[in-house]
């Protein structure tokens, strides 16, 4: 078996560069949002699934969604599965420079055709109408299932997947039509996307099947799969029922001709290796078990192989380091990081689960397992306290003080340079005025020009009657020599300062 999966992963690196990984958010596909159908789903109530999460504390606990239709759009189907897909990839060509995506997401009908693969006829761009307001009006009430990544916590509330869409051929709010359709994701969802909280699709091997079941099986297979080490699962059927909104069948021979040709398929283009039904330990009820095709790999395998980055970040050998000093095995430390956020501030993590396992160490709560603890903190992207100081923390704190004193003292410096240019101008422009009274202005000329500007002060200015006389007379011979200089042609504060030599202080 070892062997087999080692000449599979080598298979699938070759041929990885041929193919088209599509990232999705993960909430709509661990809650079974798309139910496997080729017909419109109208008159359904609502659609209830169970599943299990894991709380804060690291235990697993049960948690439910619940999908309201509309009633003139009805549940959505694989069918509008395989747009949103589509429209996953369009929305990954829209991140902006800085890696995010923003409302209103635009995309014309043409391209999500293309993506689909399908033709431009007038059924599909019709269909794409229909599917916009089917993920606008079905509403999704999670009672600890949605995940919001940006809050790391379960919600519980009512969600909408889109917030808001507008088609092609509709008003906009200007009056005028639309050429493109606009869609508003909703916020846990543009968190989500913008925090990668996202699932991989092989999207070329699934664009090739043809029955529902197996399409609306392949997001949760990935699921499975990839929180699987040996990449093989078991679920018992009465779940996949529950999950797949499908008829459940207690005869081995219904429950294989329900889902054995969908499975066959996930066979035929590599989702599955092999499956087969058994009974459960108790022989009560029935279990599915599935090994992975070479289509399903973990996320880390498709970095490795697309050569989309280096194994481990230059930063993350600090972090390996770290988790081995405390009890992790080196390769699952490693494993671990290719599967985390390259943004994740891994460091400040473990420096705070080290002060957690301290401060219970002694206490009826104490971590019996650190190093399990560790790796949930990862794994789960468990929020710092905003009072926790890190030791990144603390060299920012440094960092940002240092630039403070500076930016301080290079502000000080060019006030100084200020006041030393001022003095020089002051000291030009005197010479440079004394030099032309000297020559064409004899002392009466002078004199009436002078009395001309005190009486100009004392008239223009009411403050300045209470002036000393000697203040009167400074300010009358500054005016004065303004005058000069402007007569003279002399270049203002600004010109000088550029015209002559830098300072040296």
């Amino acid at each position: 078996m070892a062997a087999a999966a080692t000449k599979q992963q080598k298979l699938f690196t070759e041929e990885l560069g041929k193919v088209e990984i599509v990232r999705v958010e993960k909430n709509l596909n661990t809650i079974g949002f798309f139910t496997p159908s080729s017909k419109k789903l109208t008159g359904v109530s609502s659609k209830t699934v169970t599943i299990q999460v894991r709380s804060s504390s690291g235990q697993k606990v049960d948690a439910r969604a619940t999908i309201f239709p509309s009633a003139e759009f009805g549940l959505p189907t694989t069918a509008d599965q395989d747009k949103y897909f589509a429209f996953q990839k369009l929305v990954e060509r829209l991140r902006g420079a800085d890696g995010l995506i923003s409302n209103p997401v635009r995309f014309t009908s043409a391209s999500l055709l293309d993506v689909l693969g399908v033709t431009h006829g007038g059924k599909n761009y019709a269909d794409i109408s229909d599917w916009l307001r089917r993920m606008t009006f079905t509403g999704i009430e999670s009672e600890g299932v949605v995940f919001l990544a940006g809050k790391k916590k379960y919600a519980r509330d009512m969600f909408h997947v889109f917030q808001r869409s507008i088609a092609v051929g509709e008003v906009l709010e200007d009056g005028t039509l639309a050429q493109e359709n606009y869609v508003w994701l909703s916020e846990w969802q543009l968190d989500n996307l913008n925090n990668r909280h996202t699932l991989p699709i092989n999207f070329d091997c699934y664009r090739m099947l043809q029955l529902h079941i197996g399409k609306a099986l392949v997001p949760l297979l990935q699921l499975w799969f990839f929180a699987s080490r040996d990449q093989y699962t078991e679920k018992r059927y009465k779940q996949v029922c529950s999950l797949l909104g499908i008829q459940q069948y207690h005869a081995v021979s219904r429950i294989r001709q329900q889902i054995g040709p969908s499975l066959d398929e996930l066979v035929t283009h590599e989702f599955l290796s092999n499956w087969e039904i058994a009974e459960t330990a108790d022989g009560a009820e029935y279990k599915l078990r599935m090994w992975a095709g070479s289509a399903f790999v973990s996320s880390a395998d498709l970095r490795l192989a697309a050569n989309l980055k280096p194994l481990l970040l230059p930063d993350q050998s600090e972090v390996v380091k770290a988790l081995v000093e405390r009890g992790v095995r080196e390769d699952k430390a490693r494993n671990l990081l290719l599967n985390l956020p390259p943004d994740q501030l891994l460091m400040d993590q473990i420096e705070w689960a080290d002060t957690e396992i301290e401060r219970k160490a002694k206490t009826p709560g104490a971590i019996q397992n650190p190093a399990g603890f560790l790796i949930y903190v990862l794994q789960s992207n468990h929020s710092v306290p905003a009072s926790f100081v890190s030791s990144r923390r603390r060299r920012l704190v440094e960092q940002a003080a240092a630039q403070t004193e500076k930016d301080r003292a290079a502000a000080a410096e060019r006030e100084l340079q200020m006041y030393v240019w001022k003095e020089r101008y002051e000291n030009f422009v005197e010479a440079q005025t004394d030099a032309y009274i000297e020559s064409n202005m004899p002392g009466e000329t002078f004199k009436r020009r002078l009395a001309a500007m005190r009486r100009n002060v004392t008239q223009s200015n009411a403050m300045a009657k209470g002036w000393p006389q000697q203040v009167i007379d400074e300010y009358a011979v500054r005016l004065l020599r303004e005058d000069l200089a402007r007569d003279m042609g002399l270049p203002t504060f600004e010109e000088y300062r550029d015209q002559e030599q830098p300072l040296l202080l």
